[in-house]
């Protein structure tokens, strides 16, 4: 099958996508992402169903799942698609943004007569699950029928921005994930590529019974922030070749006045550095375990000597 959205083409057969026409060097299993979530949607796909598939009798760690995804929504970006491309769902796993359904048409094969692609005069056109056949419209009764199929996609489409909208809303009422313990003393999200490199800082803060998040971009990051009250952010720097992207992380929380506590955990800053991100709204920049204690504990009313794991 061909999809068009935005300038792109996807032959979800061929593996195969294009850009303004122009060939798109792409990784297969990013193209095999696409079409497994296209096949699936409106249901979220499980990050298990994702593995499986995409990995077929392969041991990879889960991560791999959030690399891939991120990596593609890169992909996507450095080709000029600025709009949401699939959804982190929490705990459910992940699914096409629906803003990218809508622009989703679904194309029919090549002309057998013509160089140029059908796709220049579509039959069909499939947007968030409905078919609308444009040679039906010679007819006040096929207007119609075209109208009503309008106004189902609108009413579709209003009901996701509603239901999106009302999700996002924080409320301390909704768990954060099932089985957090209820005494915690508050919450932490950890925005890092590379989690593993944190696990020391990590544990000692949950050993002072604070819960630590981790997710591994900035796009879930804000996901999260919108939906979850947390007490502190800490974030890397430089991200899937983005070296500022914590920085920008920051910035983006500013401009929509979340005041949650920021603060970046980074390698030798300059001077310069910390100077601007605490013009720009940010709490503070360490560079050792006990600069990044002193700065987060206080806001859980413990000491600020480094804290030991047990």
């Amino acid at each position: 099958m061909q999809y068009r959205f935005h300038n792109f083409i996807l032959d979800t057969v061929q593996l195969y996508l294009t850009a303004g026409g122009t060939p798109v060097e792409a990784d297969a299993r990013q193209l095999q992402l696409l079409r497994l979530l296209i096949d699936t949607y409106p249901e979220a796909c499980s990050q298990q169903q994702l593995l499986e598939t995409l990995w077929p009798n392969t041991v990879v760690s889960h991560w791999s799942a959030g690399r891939l995804v991120s990596d593609t929504r890169k992909l996507f970006r450095n080709y000029g698609y600025q709009g949401p491309l699939i959804q982190t769902l929490h705990g459910r796993g992940y699914r096409l943004a629906p803003e990218l359904v809508e622009q989703l048409c679904e194309l029919p094969g090549m002309a057998e007569d013509t160089e140029q692609p059908v796709a220049d005069a579509p039959r069909t056109v499939r947007k968030a699950g409905l078919s609308v056949d444009p040679s039906a419209t010679s007819s006040p009764a096929a207007n119609w029928r075209s109208l009503a199929a309008m106004g189902l996609l609108l009413l579709f489409t209003a009901a996701i921005v509603y239901f999106s909208a009302t999700s996002g809303e924080r409320d301390e009422r909704v768990p954060l994930v099932i089985g957090e313990a209820p005494d915690v003393r508050g919450r932490i999200l950890w925005v890092d590529d590379n989690p593993d490199n944190n696990l020391t800082e990590r544990r000692q803060f949950e050993s002072r019974g604070i819960a630590v998040y981790i997710v591994t971009n900035t796009e879930d990051a804000l996901m999260l922030l919108s939906m979850y009250r947390y007490h502190a952010v800490i974030s890397d720097m430089g991200r899937g070749g983005e070296p500022l992207a914590g920085f920008k992380l920051m910035e983006h929380l500013r401009a929509r006045h979340d005041d949650t506590p920021y603060f970046l955990y980074t390698i030798m800053p300059s001077e310069p550095q910390r100077q601007l991100v605490e013009q720009r709204g940010g709490n503070g920049v360490a560079v050792t375990q006990d600069e990044l204690f002193s700065m987060v504990l206080p806001l859980f009313d413990l000491d600020a000597d480094a804290p030991t794991v047990p």
